[in-house]
């Protein structure tokens, strides 16, 4: 189980007590039990080119410096497009690109898991134009952008098995507006699509199709070439070889490399290292910046980043520091021996506000289905940029989400669909490694964001559902500033709530917290009948994440892959102010949103295009007041994601406490019922 650990003294800081793992003998007994299971897999497709020097230019020269533009991700699943329906999946202003198209669908009454080709077709408009300047069969534009092989990116597609993923970038400068058109009765059709918006001073190139006869091909506008980095290994990268005796923790083998500099490559050589924990600490820092299992740490998987073969795993993330690295090696059995340690060091100073590289091992001993699975959980200022995800049983688990700086005038939520979906598969399928996702097994999978890292400048949180029962693990990457953030004028704090829901659109609001039982009828993927109670809930940095409560009472363990649909959830906390006092609220949403304090209406806020910040101001009571929210859940553009944030004004909300119920000794008055 993991333990609360004290926050180091710099920029790392957990947010809760899952941040890291600290490996007890029954946690040593888990990795070590399953040390047959992470073998090479023979039978995988390894879609990775032997020479993989220019992806990492491209992929990984970039990742120390906090980059300015702010990432974005629409999803949505559609039920029964019928012929001829169009649907807009993403409408933005200004500029930016977008950097991951993934798709599948499915045709009624066809059993087939590999979606009947061009059934969907494709229309990107650049700029406010009424012509697309990218059309056609959504299919046919994926093997268009695979037929570019790496002329202009390294990885400009990846089509498996009815899995259509496109990573070429789509520039646009004023605005862009994507949409599809059902050529073909569709029982399901599933997109994902990962953007970024930014200030731009020049245009970049670009992407148009053409059309030659019945040839449909992809090409760009402009200086393509602008897409390319220079050199990995820079000419002042010297390489060691060292070897390191290691033992259990009191005997653990150790190497220091001195600094300034970025260690570029980082290899590991010996018969034994499934056995190994690695733990680097950076600087002077108390707490190791990655630490993890090397079996998980780098499985049997090939991707830009990482290279693992029996006996031999190497790590091509860039990893700098000031003053020096320490890489300390044990044994998770208590074994004794020796590995070979080699490494290539770029030796000179780094710019200001240098990102380090960081690893965390995560592990849930038994997941409960209403709750995800935690893949890590930070405060300060950063760059995710992905994970490797271990025995999270059936992909209809849940998929992936990524709360981002709740505590800030800006939070943002990106949010996926289905568990396969995520890693750029479809229909359940793996076999396969690409250089950014791979899946070589279902109990093993790894999923790289490098075509499009997710920075964050307060907080990072990301999770991945799973049903009741399982026991998942996990390895997140990020980088971040090693000096802690400084204090803004917003505030996310660890609220206690009681919740409701999801209950159905004509289902009544409850009065007040009781211990009854409450009837409802909830949209998962037909009308589910549903008998539920006030549970428990807390929000996590200035998020309350409540897409999987209905897991207290429906496909706990299975299930579909569908969540919660339209409806509404009901929230309740208590605030405590020492005087009367006005306190300015940042509140996250997407759909519309309730909120009354002390039974009297503050907002009733109008939905909106995917999750983003209304301010509103709470006029406070001395003494205890009630809180009450009512979430309304919508389709949306992050895939009926259901939750809300909270940011509170820094300063006028010094002294406030939350508790779910109120103290015995206050006296409780009646709440009237929300409208």
């Amino acid at each position: 189980m993991a333990r609360r650990i004290p926050a180091p003294k710099r920029g790392i800081h957990p947010l809760r007590a899952v941040a890291r793992t600290r490996f007890t003998a029954a946690a040593r007994l888990s990795v070590l039990a399953t040390v047959a299971v992470l073998s090479p897999s023979a039978d995988a497709q390894t879609l990775v080119p032997n020479d993989l020097a220019t992806a990492r230019n491209y992929y990984l020269n970039g990742l120390i410096t906090l980059p300015s533009y702010s990432p974005g991700k629409n999803s949505f699943l559609v039920q029964r497009l019928h012929r001829g329906d169009r649907k807009t999946l993403l409408d933005l202003k200004g500029s930016g690109e977008i950097r991951h198209i993934w798709s599948t669908w499915s045709i009624p009454g066809d059993d087939s898991d590999i979606p009947a080709p061009a059934r969907v077709s494709v229309r990107i408009f650049l700029d406010g134009e009424s012509k697309p300047a990218i059309s056609g069969a959504l299919d046919e534009l994926c093997r268009a952008a695979e037929a570019t092989a790496n002329r202009f990116v390294p990885l400009p597609a990846f089509n498996f098995k009815g899995a259509f993923n496109i990573y070429l970038p789509i520039s646009f400068t004023r605005g862009i507006r994507l949409e599809i058109e059902a050529t073909d009765e569709i029982a399901e059709f599933y997109v994902q699509i990962d953007y970024r918006t930014e200030v731009r001073s020049q245009p970049s190139p670009r992407l148009v199709s053409q059309t030659n006869g019945d040839r449909l091909t992809l090409k760009y506008l402009g200086d393509a070439g602008m897409f390319h980095f220079g050199a990995n290994m820079p000419e002042r990268t010297t390489r060691q070889s060292v070897s390191v005796n290691y033992g259990p923790a009191a005997n653990a083998g150790e190497l220091s490399i001195s600094g300034p500099g970025i260690l570029r490559s980082l290899t590991f050589r010996g018969p034994s290292l499934s056995d190994l924990e690695l733990q680097i600490y950076w600087d002077d820092d108390a707490e190791p910046g990655l630490q993890a299992p090397l079996r998980y740490l780098f499985a049997d998987f090939r991707n830009v980043a990482m290279e693992s073969r029996p006996g031999e795993s190497t790590c091509y993330f860039p990893m700098p520091f000031r003053k020096k690295a320490r890489i300390v090696l044990r044994s998770l059995s208590g074994a004794v021996g020796r590995v070979t340690v080699d490494y290539a060091f770029e030796a000179g100073p780094l710019p200001p506000r240098t990102l380090y590289f960081h690893a965390q091992y995560h592990e849930t001993e038994k997941t409960v289905g209403y709750e995800p699975h935690i893949i890590v959980q930070v405060k300060g200022e950063g760059l995710f940029v992905g994970m490797n995800l271990f025995d999270s049983g059936h992909n209809h688990g849940g998929g992936d989400t990524t709360l981002i700086d709740a505590g800030t005038a800006s939070p943002k939520v990106l949010h996926g669909i289905c568990g396969e979906d995520y890693f750029g598969f479809a229909w359940h399928h793996t076999g396969a490694m690409t250089l950014l996702t791979g899946a070589p097994i279902h109990e093993r999978r790894y999923r790289l964001h490098l075509e499009n890292p997710y920075p964050f400048h307060e907080s990072l949180q990301s999770f991945f559902g799973v049903f009741a029962g399982q026991n998942p693990k996990s390895v997140a990457f990020w980088y971040q500033l090693p000096e802690a953030a400084s204090a803004g004028q917003w505030t996310a704090r660890d609220v206690p709530w009681k919740i409701l829901g999801p209950l159905g659109l004509e289902t009544p609001l409850a009065a007040g917290v009781t211990d009854k039982t409450y009837a409802t009828v909830a949209l998962i993927k037909e009308p589910t009948n549903l008998a539920e109670r006030w549970q428990d809930a807390e929000m996590r940095h200035g998020f309350l994440d409540a897409t999987f409560e209905f897991r207290h009472y429906s496909m706990i363990e299975s299930g579909t892959g569908f969540i919660a649909g339209a409806g509404k959830t009901q929230m309740r906390t208590y605030l405590y102010s020492p005087s009367r006092r006005g306190v300015n609220v940042v509140v996250g949403h997407d759909d519309r949103l309730i909120l009354r304090l002390n039974d009297a209406s503050v907002a009733d806020i109008p939905g909106r295009s995917g999750f983003g910040p209304t301010r509103v101001s709470l006029k406070l009571h001395p003494g205890w007041n009630t809180l009450d929210l009512v979430v309304h859940n919508e389709e949306n553009e992050d895939w009926r994601w259901c939750g809300v944030s909270l940011a509170f004004d820094r300063y006028a909300s010094e002294g406030l406490r939350f508790a779910r119920e109120l103290p015995a000794q206050v006296r409780r008055t009646s709440s009237q019922p929300l409208r």
